[in-house]
């Protein structure tokens, strides 16, 4: 069977669904080819990476291949290539439940790279590093655990490591904690092991905030002029987060032996059991008490650390995860 990868498109879902899933087809008997734009008759399979699609081209030219798109996003001027592709190659429950709007056949894979792992026994410290790698955006928007680092570092001697691609984004300035050392860190794989393994703590914030007071009157609004009851109660949750949020930051963590404190988005509730192999929190009491937890016992940074790992390792390891997009290929 041939397949060809067409993309210009360099992002790190595409050293996932190109470099890493191309790598893993080629091994299994696959022919991939790699940027073929002009000759669409030759392949069994063509997939494309969502910024640079042509599925309506490759289709037209190639009626019998089956077209795919990985890594969807939502673009204007690409939702009929979104909604022609013959499947949708996405990370995560939240991008898949978004996706399924514009089409039906959504294959869901957790883009976990291959990550070489590293056994850490945690012991008594000095010093609690709590570590954060990802986007920068997070990071501005960590307004009650900024907060909860400060507060803790008044009680405890902690350091904050947040590793990001400053030379593309910038240095992050926007709601630092104000008492709570912060060390600032180029994003890189290498930099996982060399900077990132050193941390006692990983966190995964993932929230977008939201102005409560206005989520409840629109609320109010919506019953008042249009009937729709809610039962609304001011006490309810209200939660935002983006669509295609997903675990990957978890997964990192889990290969380094680093337990984990995540908000609790869907993708994390999937492959942390709060409390067993790490927190899943919301509030700003929550975050408190997770990490102050981790910080007074290093006994529970190894049992949730390895309670982590062993599940990812045993449920949706890169391994796993390709068996299954195998199986789904062969089916298709």
């Amino acid at each position: 069977m041939k397949i060809v990868m067409n993309t210009n498109y360099q992002a790190a879902g595409t050293k996932f669904c190109f470099d890493d899933i191309g790598l893993r087809l080629s091994k299994a008997g696959f022919e991939v080819i790699r940027n073929d734009w002009q000759n669409y008759k030759k392949y069994d399979l063509i997939f494309f990476m969502a910024p640079d699609s042509e599925v309506e081209k490759a289709k037209r030219i190639n009626p019998k291949a089956i077209t795919a798109i990985m890594d969807p996003k939502l673009n204007k001027s690409k939702m009929k290539d979104i909604q022609l592709a013959d499947f949708l190659f996405v990370g995560s429950i939240e991008a898949r439940d978004f996706f399924l709007k514009y089409n039906k056949n959504i294959f869901l894979c957790y883009m976990f790279r291959d990550t070489d792992a590293k056994f850490k026994e945690h012991t008594k410290k000095e010093k609690t590093i709590i570590g954060y790698h990802g986007n920068k955006t997070h990071l501005g928007r960590m307004l009650d655990l900024r907060k909860v680092l400060d507060e803790l570092s008044d009680k405890y001697n902690i350091e904050f490591w947040a590793m990001y691609n400053i030379e593309e984004l910038g240095k992050w300035k926007q709601n630092l904690p104000k008492r709570c050392p912060v060390k600032h860190i180029q994003w890189s794989e290498d930099n996982y092991y060399k900077y990132l393994a050193q941390s006692d703590i990983g966190i995964v914030p993932n929230k977008i905030p939201i102005n409560l007071k206005l989520g409840r009157e629109a609320t109010k609004l919506l019953k008042r002029f249009l009937g729709y009851n809610f039962s609304y109660h001011k006490k309810d949750y209200l939660m935002r987060f983006k669509y295609p949020s997903n675990p990957a930051r978890i997964y990192i963590f889990s290969q380094l032996s680093i337990p984990v404190v995540a908000d609790f988005f869907p993708s994390a509730c999937q492959i942390i059991q709060d409390r067993h192999s790490g927190f899943l929190v919301w509030s700003k009491q929550g975050w408190y008490q997770a990490l102050e937890k981790l910080i007074l016992s290093f006994k529970l940074r190894n049992k949730m650390s390895r309670n982590l790992k062993d599940f990812i390792d045993s449920n949706c390891s890169p391994d796993i995860n390709f068996e299954k997009f195998l199986r789904f290929i062969n089916k298709i």
